[in-house]
């Protein structure tokens, strides 16, 4: 990436879920989309899944390089926080949901305290960012108005779906099109 003086890109911080994680949140993701109920809705590709642990906002290009190197030691020779299992939910709240989410159930507080160390570093580099209070959840759907899901998001939908687990940390640029969101890996940091 070269730098341009005053360029800015949209930019957040992820963790990349396993192969096998993928595919369990992704089987759930198929249920409800194919499930009776199912409102018109943008889906998300399993490539695109995710973690969110912290949205950067309009980040300089100049402060890529700095935030990567600075996230580089969350990661290198260290394990992955450790598996969560997840329910489904929605963004604001189940009864009228824009989005539809699998919540992760943190328990430990690993992904809490590792989304809290990727927001001091951004703030230690005078990056701003979302000031969200972090909730784990990989987003499985957009949908194109409110809905009353209480009914549509049964809990035996995601029972026995198993465990979600990271393999790795990314910063990504997220580009926004037609077609929806765009993101591009800028910075990949595996587990041990």
């Amino acid at each position: 990436m070269v730098d341009t003086p005053g360029e800015t890109i949209r930019a957040f911080v992820a963790l990349d879920l396993d192969s096998t994680s993928l595919r369990r949140v992704a089987r759930v993701a198929d249920r409800l989309r194919l499930g009776s109920g199912a409102p018109s809705a943008s889906w998300v590709a399993p490539s695109a899944m995710h973690i969110t642990l912290k949205f950067m906002g309009e980040l300089a290009t100049a402060a890529v390089t700095p935030l990567a190197d600075a996230l580089r030691p969350l990661v290198e020779g260290r394990t992955a926080p450790n598996a969560c299992s997840f329910c489904l939910a929605a963004f604001p709240n189940v009864a009228e949901a824009h989005v539809i989410i699998a919540e992760l159930q943190d328990s430990g507080g690993e992904l809490a305290k590792l989304a809290g160390r990727v927001g001091a570093i951004a703030r230690a580099l005078g990056i701003q960012g979302d000031e969200r209070t972090f909730k784990p959840h990989v987003t499985l759907a957009r949908l194109k108005r409110s809905y009353d899901a209480r009914r549509w998001l049964r809990v035996e939908l995601a029972k026995g779906a198993g465990e979600c687990r990271a393999a790795s940390l990314t910063l990504f640029r997220s580009e926004l099109g037609s077609g929806g969101a765009r993101h591009l890996p800028l910075a990949r940091f595996v587990f041990s």
